[in-house]
This record gives structure tokens, C-alpha cells and sequence, in this order.
């Protein structure tokens, strides 16, 4: 017994020895190149805080990037004990997003696992060369003509959410009580589903939520939060989480070929994405990429997920924000209330909206839908104007919150401010929300146009107050930019004629 135990004590030390070995060695390899790094976790690296569901990534990443002096071009850091380099100057942002896009087209999300129950085979996530052919055939769905004939569809899709917060009770003084996310999300999905999927939903109306519901069960929750961060940080378990992910696919694969089987069969055109879609299902194939089956339904789902989650949080929080903000809600309706004054509200006048502009771009500065952007080096890399080489294969990241609130960039960077000063570093950082350069979304002038229908509808028709009675606390188990309890305001109908238009 005596040496059974003495054996065991000796395996034990050794295995400890061992890994504290491994440890050690793999937690140097940025102090061995010189680079700076915030103390790490010897299991965790630098994202404990996320692994252990106490901060969202986005939260962790911007206070990496603040870890920083204030003038360093970038920090190391570590998933678990995975190397990756954080870039905080613009010039090099600008430098391995745009110019050496080719080194740097793949992103970590999807890794080389092009294939996922809700549609990894998109622009999302394919790796090149595809990527680069799937681009050249999406682009074209998006065009300004196309887009134009889809503002009409996105403000039917006003009235129901019109009526849905007319219905709700009011206090004595007429002011109504929402949570943003929720009815901005049921907003999203009504559009997505008319222009993506081709049908018409009401998301406001509890006998119709099923299309909503499944949008929830792919980006809400905690399952499929924490499954979202696997695979946005650790793509190489995507093979062993599948399994988890079939469910929610389901749903849109019966809605989608459901709609496609009958556009083509009836063969009208409604000016959306599945009358392109079934172009490129009836057009010329490439050998390595085909417009068929899943291929096809993945291209709906990337605009329904990028769709839903990016514009429901931008017209949540900028709604927030105007609420927050008397002054410029006020300016904000005098100037849609002169658009209107004119005529009706198209995409050209909408254009037209200078202060609407400033007012979308300062809420996606402050709240990014997705709060970073990551490539792979495919090559080492020697960073222009360092002694620095990035080795191939290593995870290059932005932290679009921590640059967005640099003062380097940025004079009072936390504060909500569209009036701000525009320059070249603004313009360039108020992009980020879509993702840097070549591989920047496709559908960002769709997004935004979403986005500032909703809020032109709202503010028309409703003054917009905050209370603070909800503390504003970002929700760990996302990776996306959401609040864990919620965006609350209040509505009052306004009293004026256009209202009634």
C-alpha cells in the first residue's frame, strides 16, 4: 500500500511537472518576441472573465486593448493558451485589413470547418478562394436600384409595430414602457424575413411568432451563447458542438425552399433576395462553389443572423440614446418632419438625413453589433514598421470598442455626441461595425437602411423619454453587443399630422 501510494504521489508530481512545463512554455511565446501582454491565466489566458460567463468578450477585449500604453501599436494576448496579437494603431489596422487583405482574408469564425447547422458556407465565414467568388456573386443583390424597392416593404413592416405599441396601456401622463431589443428584434425580423426569406410575418402579433422565436433559438439563450463563443474564439471544437447546433436550422430550410419552390413555380418577382437567389440557383455554376441545397438556404440565414442582430441592436440603442438625449431626439424629428414636408419618404430622401446619418454612426461607434474583427495570418507577416513577425496562422485581432473609445481618435470618446467633428480617423473607425476593408459586409447599406426606417418610423410618431430605472449591464454570454436586462424607454404619441400619415 505504502508504495502504491508513493507511486501515485511520483505520477501525480510528474504529470503537474509536466503541465506546468507546457504551461509555461506556451504562455512565452509573446515575451520571447518582446511583445507586452496583461497578466495571464495559466488556464484561461487572457479571457477568464468570458470563459467563466463574468464578461461578454467584447467587454474583455476593449479592457485588453486598454491594458495597453497609451501609444503601443498592439499587446499579445491569449485564448486559453492559443497566441493571438491585438492591433491598436489605425495606420496598421488599415494595413493588414485593406491593403494586405490577401495575407489576412480569413476570419477565426468558421475556421476551416465551412459547415454548420444554421449555414457556416456564407460570407460570414467561407475561407478563400471561395470567398472571394461568392462576393462577386452576392454583391450584385445588394444594388442601390434593388434596394430602393425594398424601402416600401421595410416601412409595411412599420405598421405593425405601430400598432403594437398603441395597444400597450399607458400611464397618466400617456407614456408607455418598452424594452428596446424585443421590439426592435421584431421589427428585424419582420423586414429579414419579407426581404430574405420572401413571406410576410407579423412578429408583433403573438399568433405569428414562430419566425421570430426560431431567430431566437440560433442567436439567444445560454446554450447558444456560449456555442457562439466557441465558435467565434475556438473554432476548432465547431466538429465536436454539431450536434448541439441541428435544431434550429429546421425551421428556416422548410420556410426557404417552401418560398423558393414557389416563386419559381408562379414565377412573380417581388424585387428581394430569393428572386436573386433563384438566379444563381438557375444561372452558370463554378465547379467549386454551387448555388444548390444548403449552399443556397446559407446565404438567407448569414443575411437573417448578420441582419437581425446587427440592425435590432443599433435601432435599440439608438433609441436609447435619444431618449437619453432630448435635444438631439427634437432636432432628429424636425428634420424628418421636413423630408416629409416635402413628400414621401424614399431611399433618396432618406439619403438627404444628414443628422440621422450622424446619429446611426455615433450609435454603432459607441454600441458595435459585433465588438471586434479578427483575421489569420495565411503567411508570416513582418508588420511594416516593427521588428515584429506574425507567424502563420496566428489570430489577428481589433478591439472595435477599445479603438472606438481610444482619445487618440476620439475627443470625450464615451460620450454620445453626433455633432462631433468629422475626420478621416471617424470615418474610417465608424465603419468597424461592418467589419475592415475587402471583407467588410455586403449587406452594410442594407443595415443601415433597416435601421433608420425603424428609428424614422418611431420618432415620427412617438416623443422618447429614459428613466433610469434599469442599470445598463452588457449580457456575458453573448458575443454580440446586448444588454443582459434589457433597453428600457418610454413612448408618447405625438400629437401633429404627420403622425397620421
Amino acid at each position: 500500500m505504502t508504495n502504491l501510494f508513493a507511486y501515485l504521489a511520483t505520477t501525480l508530481v510528474l504529470i503537474v511537472s509536466v503541465l506546468y512545463i507546457y504551461v509555461k512554455y506556451k504562455l512565452s511565446y509573446w515575451s520571447k518576441r518582446g511583445v507586452k501582454t496583461p497578466p495571464v491565466h495559466p488556464i484561461f489566458g487572457n479571457l477568464k472573465d468570458t470563459i467563466t460567463f463574468k464578461k461578454p468578450p467584447g467587454v474583455v477585449l476593449q479592457e485588453i486593448y486598454q491594458s495597453a500604453d497609451p501609444d503601443d501599436p498592439y499587446i499579445g494576448f491569449y485564448i486559453l493558451h492559443k497566441p493571438a496579437l491585438m492591433i491598436r494603431d489605425i495606420d496598421l489596422i488599415k494595413q493588414i485589413m485593406v491593403k494586405d487583405f490577401d495575407i489576412f482574408s480569413n476570419r477565426v469564425f468558421g475556421s476551416v470547418h465551412e459547415k454548420d447547422s444554421v449555414g457556416l458556407v456564407n460570407l460570414l465565414s467561407i475561407n478563400q478562394p471561395k470567398w472571394k467568388y461568392l462576393r462577386s456573386k452576392m454583391t450584385p443583390t445588394l444594388t442601390g436600384q434593388k434596394l430602393k424597392k425594398m424601402v416600401p416593404l421595410m416601412f409595411e413592416c412599420g405598421d405593425p409595430m405601430l400598432k403594437f405599441v398603441d395597444r400597450k396601456p399607458a400611464d397618466k401622463d400617456g407614456w408607455k414602457y418598452f424594452e428596446l431589443k424585443t421590439l426592435s428584434s421584431r421589427y428585424a425580423t419582420d423586414v429579414i424575413s419579407s426581404l430574405a426569406f420572401g413571406i410576410t410575418t407579423n412578429s408583433f402579433s403573438e399568433d405569428d411568432v414562430a419566425f421570430w422565436e426560431a431567430g431566437q433559438k440560433i442567436l439567444a439563450g445560454p446554450k447558444r451563447g456560449i456555442i457562439l463563443l466557441l465558435l467565434f474564439f475556438m473554432p476548432e471544437v465547431a466538429p465536436f458542438i454539431e450536434p448541439l447546433t441541428k435544431s434550429p436550422a429546421e425551421f428556416f430550410r422548410r420556410v426557404f425552399w417552401d418560398s423558393m419552390n414557389t416563386r419559381e413555380k408562379v414565377g412573380n418577382v417581388r424585387g428581394d433576395l430569393i428572386d436573386s437567389l433563384l438566379a444563381l440557383k438557375n444561372g452558370p455554376q463554378s465547379k467549386d462553389f454551387k448555388f444548390e441545397g444548403d449552399n443556397l438556404l446559407a446565404q438567407a440565414v448569414s443575411f437573417y443572423v448578420a441582419g437581425f442582430e446587427a440592425t435590432s441592436t443599433a435601432i435599440a440603442f439608438a433609441l436609447y440614446e435619444l431618449a437619453s438625449h432630448p435635444e438631439y431626439e427634437e432636432k432628429l424629428y424636425e428634420e424628418i418632419k421636413g423630408v416629409l414636408d416635402k413628400g414621401e419618404i424614399s431611399m433618396d430622401t432618406i439619403s438627404e438625413m444628414t443628422f440621422l446619418d450622424a446619429i446611426i454612426a455615433e450609435t454603432l461607434r459607441l454600441y458595435p453589433p459585433l465588438p471586434h474583427v479578427d483575421r489569420i495570418a495565411s503567411r508570416d507577416y513582418k508588420l511594416p514598421g516593427t521588428n515584429l513577425t506574425i507567424e502563420k496562422g496566428t489570430t489577428v485581432l481589433v478591439s472595435i470598442n477599445g479603438t472606438n473609445r481610444d482619445s487618440r481618435y476620439f475627443s470625450e470618446p464615451t460620450t454620445f455626441n453626433p455633432l462631433r467633428k468629422k475626420n478621416e480617423q471617424y470615418d474610417f473607425t465608424g465603419s468597424f461595425a461592418f467589419g475592415v476593408g475587402p471583407r467588410s459586409c455586403v449587406g452594410q447599406r442594407l443595415g443601415m437602411l433597416i435601421t433608420k426606417v425603424a428609428v424614422i418610423t418611431l420618432v415620427m410618431h412617438y416623443k422618447i423619454m429614459f428613466r433610469p430605472d434599469k442599470e445598463k449591464l452588457l449580457n456575458p454570454l453573448s458575443v454580440f453587443t446586448n444588454a443582459a436586462d434589457g433597453v428600457y424607454v418610454h413612448f408618447r404619441r405625438r400629437e401633429n399630422k404627420e403622425t397620421e400619415k
